[in-house]
């Protein structure tokens, strides 16, 4: 193939992906996340130990193995 003919798929492939974005965008509505979701993408993450979790789901006699 020339050079001529892969540029000219090049910028065939670059319209398709245009055309294809924008065909996304028009039928996948994007909605802007609640004010309460906002805050948990942009938090940190609090992790509990195991001592913790377990008090919260009522465990409260947990004997481990060694």
């Amino acid at each position: 193939m020339s050079i001529e003919v892969l540029k000219e798929i090049r910028k065939e492939l670059k319209e398709l992906r245009l055309l294809y974005k924008e065909l996304v965008e028009k039928l996948v509505p994007t909605e802007q996340p609640t004010p309460e979701e906002r805050k948990a993408i942009e938090e940190k993450d609090q992790i509990a130990d195991e001592k913790e979790l377990m008090k919260t789901l009522g465990k409260t006699n947990v004997h481990h193995k060694d």
